[in-house]
């Protein structure tokens, strides 16, 4: 992630290991889902592909296997998620998989090395996602792919029944993320920051996630009203306004038809090819 990224895996959470565990079930909602649609964009077999904002190499772990005569690298900004990754992939990866601790605004890799790039949920936290996405462009080959899979608050937590009260919390922490910079609404401005950038043949697809293949329980990380006790503790929610929040959660649960989505946008684009 970028050095001004808004992003703190140990901070304004539950604690780290709770924040581990709801990025392990984010990362493996629906992995046969997420790599057809890599594949799909191009990944193969023998690729060299860089990951930016890899975190605690949950996504990487599954990526290894698409790709077990190629080679990952990891670009992460956080030591600790650095560390994690490192232990966690020590028998578990399924290609060389070498770890970049940097921004992805300046990794300092070199130009033209990797076949294709992936990032998962990383743009939104970024305060200079056209510098990000220029710094991934150089260090395609010419003719290369990269896939953004970013997300939409508006996309995030749609539930059956809806919870207004869960609207209004995250209507906060979109307004909250923009006042530091960051953009909880990134899918819907990837065009313009990858046509900026100077990417071509731009597209969108989308993944969708839900309760029916995985349970609530594997998502209830995502919408655990502890999480929330953050948000209180920096002003930004009122103790009337959680307590609402937690009766709406409490009822969403209870209700015999609970179900819960997530649709993960996805934007593939290429690296022109050299004159």
């Amino acid at each position: 992630m970028s050095s001004a990224t808004l992003y703190n895996a140990r901070k304004d959470n539950i604690s780290l290991d709770a924040e581990l565990g709801r990025l392990h079930n984010q990362a493996n909602m629906n992995v046969a889902k997420e790599s057809r649609i890599l594949t799909a964009c191009g990944l193969r077999d023998g690729m060299s592909v860089l990951e930016v904002g890899s975190g605690p190499g949950f996504v990487t772990e599954w990526l290894s296997a698409l790709v077990p005569n190629g080679s990952i690298t990891c670009v992460e900004i956080d030591p600790v998620l650095v560390k994690h990754a490192e232990e966690y992939l020590r028998d578990r990866a399924k290609c060389k998989c070498s770890f970049v601790a940097g921004s992805a605004t300046k990794t300092d890799l070199p130009d033209n090395a990797f076949d294709f790039a992936y990032t998962r949920l990383v743009f939104e936290h970024l305060t200079e996602p056209l510098a990000a996405a220029g710094e991934i462009l150089r260090m395609l080959k010419p003719g290369g792919t990269a896939v953004f899979a970013e997300g939409d608050f508006s996309l995030n937590s749609i539930s059956n029944p809806f919870v207004p009260e869960a609207e209004r919390i995250r209507e906060k922490i979109v307004q909250l993320k923009k006042s530091h910079g960051g953009n909880a609404m990134a899918a819907r401005r990837m065009w313009f920051i990858l046509k900026s950038a100077g990417f071509r043949d731009i597209d969108y697809d989308a993944i969708v996630f839900h309760s029916g293949e995985k349970g609530l329980d594997w998502f209830y990380p995502q919408f655990d009203p502890d999480r929330v006790k953050a948000l209180v503790k920096m002003g930004v929610v009122c103790d009337e306004e959680y307590k609402e929040y937690c009766a709406g959660i409490d009822g969403f649960l209870n209700s015999e038809e609970a179900f819960f989505m997530r649709v993960l946008p996805v934007i593939s684009a290429r690296k022109p090819e050299m004159d």
